[in-house]
């Protein structure tokens, strides 16, 4: 199947979705809604970078590997803990520190070693430190929204902004490559992904909104992490290297710490 097909339909379906869903609609048209171009400014940039990641995140793996890709993704997470910590002045406990420092070791340690792939040249050198440096603001993103503009729009429609523009990308690349026809197969996967890539943006906004993000970042990644390779070892009989299990290891108990 095609990704980016997947994508434009996943992208439709979450906009659509959190649109009907959001506050402002409902009120429609007897809301005055401000919006500052700051705000503005964001939700179109991280519409760009959201459908962007993926399509370069896709080619990664093929071009470099899984092991790679998955890392360069996981290690982003650093830019939104600085962001917490230093720009917003967020304050967490000594042991905190000492969970969120586990927990970035325990992801380099339970990286896959997958298709691994040596890089060849300079134009794949830049592709992991592109899903780095694009996940990283990505994240962040969400948590300026949080901190800075979550009083102007509510979460259903900053979402459904971010996706709208999102869409909209990937919809002109397919026009310019002359790929508009849809496989049923194509729609029914874009549907179901959106849904998830919806409320997983939506529920970290949410948790955003009662943790510090330097402790729901590397929470959300490091249980994402655990749970994937549960389910790998449970559903498709995946081994992990001794050094995985080491890493899960240290993965559970950064979770006990910066949940302590």
């Amino acid at each position: 199947m095609n990704i980016l097909k997947i994508l434009v339909c996943n992208y439709l379906a979450g906009f659509l979705i959190s649109l009907l869903n959001s506050h402002e609609l409902s009120v429609f048209p007897d809301a005055a809604i401000t919006l500052s171009n700051w705000l503005i400014g964001l939700v179109l940039l991280l519409g760009v970078i959201f459908i962007a990641n993926m399509v370069v995140y896709s080619r990664s793996i093929d071009r470099v590997g899984m092991g790679v890709s998955i890392a360069a993704m996981r290690m982003s997470l650093v830019f939104p803990i600085a962001a917490s910590l230093f720009v917003f002045g967020e304050t967490i406990g000594g042991i905190k520190y000492i969970g969120i420092i586990l927990a970035l070791g325990s992801l380099l340690l339970m990286v896959p070693r997958i298709r691994t792939k040596s890089i060849s040249g300079l134009s794949d050198a830049w592709l992991p430190i592109l899903i780095f440096i694009m996940t990283g603001f990505a994240d962040t993103g969400l948590k300026v929204y949080e901190r800075v503009f979550s009083k102007q729009m509510s979460e259903d429609l900053f979402i459904s902004g971010i996706f709208f523009v999102s869409f909209l990308v990937g919809m002109g690349i397919l026009i310019k490559r002359n790929e508009i026809h849809f496989t049923f197969k194509e729609i029914g996967y874009g549907i179901v992904t959106g849904i998830v890539n919806l409320y997983s943006s939506i529920f970290l906004i949410y948790a955003l909104k009662l943790m510090p993000g330097s402790i729901v970042f590397p929470l959300v990644n490091v249980t994402l992490v655990v749970s994937g390779t549960f389910i790998g070892i449970l559903i498709w009989k995946d081994k992990p290297s001794l050094k995985q299990w080491s890493g899960l290891g240290i993965a559970i108990i950064s979770i006990f710490l910066l949940l302590g």
